[in-house]
């Protein structure tokens, strides 16, 4: 079967058993040095993981130009926060205020650059560390909820998820929106872990509030799917642990200091935040990003890879092997199944769609993963599983390396979201002075330092001028 739903605290485990009986047995020493040698073994495995994953995710890291529009723009708040004189509450770009986003993915971005430089290392470096918070958020919550074995497999699986490398890679605030929401769950985990331990509930309310803080409302599309999953499955210790009606007022209040403060300053953001942010974008937003209700389903077939053709391969196995009717599919699912579900469910009701949206529930379709994927070595031969998972792995690193290499080499074809590092180069060449543009290209203001002048026409953003 299927790792059924986490484990109640009062029922120890098969983990918990053995360390009792083996310390109940004296007359047996050499157990106690086959399972340090265990442990021992386990730790190496996470290091091994851990340096592997950090190879891929910095290999090449700032190889490419930053990509416009979005990179571009994030890149530019970012270092006006480091003018002298700047006002560290408002975000700006081009002369002009930027409110989309709350000011945490700027400040880390700032500070970024501040320690690093100003360059596309630097500017990516908060994605990264989105990703590690991820990976570790993700880890804590599997080994509290179905042992270290799960967690080692998901860290690995989210690790190598097609979107998760190529969005860690890339300056926006969805790594690091991921990084906290995933956080937040583990605390959450940790502190059902520990019977409802306050102190843990404290620490998932800053997660989920700096969470917000990155990327508002999305954050709170996985608190759903976890509210939803605690109280689906009657978990007590779950509901205990999580006390989800406090959670969002906390949030709510926490999270409103930035907007409270903004629309103070200028009373008509009531309508940006309200109607053109919250509104908009889930009925309709003025930049469109409009998509089929099944986009997001059909994403997942690509954004998921490699590894969703093993879960295939897992419920086939399990088929043939007459264990498909004995699964309770509430508990098969999970708590990380039902969080995947709810929020593509939202998602894909809300009008404004974009491919990055999604990715706070890759760590949790990467729990659920490792989950079939552990049951499918149960059920093939070991030697077929080490195969398989070897030439896996070996085309994982191939790919992605190869790919850091080879993206460069198209940045700037990439029509609107091409990259100004090259145009900037050649300016530099011909010694140029001032640069006329009838397109917003926020990348040139990172790469050229003379003046730029946008000439064009939209709702918010008329003549910038540098």
């Amino acid at each position: 079967m299927f790792p059924s739903a986490p484990h109640r605290e009062n029922e120890p485990t098969k983990e918990a058993l053995s360390i009792v009986n083996v310390e109940q047995s004296s007359s047996f020493p050499q157990i106690r040095r086959v399972m340090s040698v265990a442990q021992n073994k386990n730790a190496r495995s996470f290091i091994v993981l851990a340096l592997g994953l950090l190879f891929l995710l910095f290999w090449g890291l700032g190889y490419r130009g930053l990509n416009d529009p979005d990179e571009g723009r994030y890149a530019n708040i970012a270092l006006n926060f480091l003018k002298p004189g700047a006002d560290l509450w408002e975000p700006r770009m081009s002369g002009y205020a930027h409110y989309d986003k709350p000011p945490l993915i700027y400040w880390t971005t700032a500070f970024s650059f501040k320690v690093f430089g100003h360059n596309e290392t630097a500017a990516r470096l908060p994605s990264v560390f989105g990703a590690v918070l991820a990976l570790i958020g993700l880890g804590w919550t599997a080994t509290r909820l179905y042992g270290k074995e799960v967690a080692w497999w998901a860290i690995f699986i989210c690790g190598t998820f097609g979107q998760f490398w190529l969005l860690a890679r890339f300056l926006t605030p969805d790594m690091l929106l991921t990084g906290w929401c995933t956080l937040a769950i583990g605390a959450w985990a940790e502190s059902r872990h520990r019977k409802g331990d306050w102190r843990f509930w404290l620490l998932s309310l800053l997660f989920w509030t700096l969470a917000w803080w990155t990327k508002a409302t999305p954050a709170l599309i996985p608190l759903l799917g976890l509210t939803f999953a605690v109280l689906l499955a009657r978990d007590s210790a779950g509901k205990n642990a999580l006390h989800p009606l406090f959670l969002l007022v906390g949030i709510v209040v926490l999270g409103s200091i930035w907007y409270v403060r903004m629309i103070h300053q200028q009373g008509e953001l009531v309508d940006f935040f309200f109607i053109r942010e919250m509104k908009g974008r889930i009925t309709g937003h003025i930049e469109g990003r409009k998509g089929p209700i099944y986009y997001y389903a059909a994403l997942c077939f690509v954004a998921w890879l490699p590894w969703w053709p093993m879960v295939i391969r897992a419920v086939i196995a399990k088929w043939k092997a007459n264990q498909l009717k004995q699964t309770d599919l509430r508990s098969a699912l999970g708590i990380e199944g039902w969080i995947v579900i709810v929020g593509t469910l939202v998602f894909s009701c809300i009008s404004s769609k974009l491919p990055a949206y999604t990715l706070p529930l890759a760590p949790w379709a990467a729990l659920f993963f490792a989950r079939c994927i552990l049951k499918l070595k149960q059920l093939i031969p070991q030697k077929n599983f080490n195969r398989w998972a070897a030439v896996s792995t070996g085309a994982i690193v191939v790919i992605y390396i190869s790919a850091a290499l080879v993206l460069p080499k198209f940045e700037s074809r990439l029509r609107f979201n091409s990259s100004m590092r090259e145009t900037a180069e050649v300016l530099k060449q011909k010694q140029g002075e001032v640069v006329y543009m009838d397109r917003y290209w926020p990348g040139m203001e990172f790469y050229w330092s003379p003046k730029t002048f946008y000439v064009v026409q939209d709702d918010y953003l008329f003549t910038a001028k540098f």
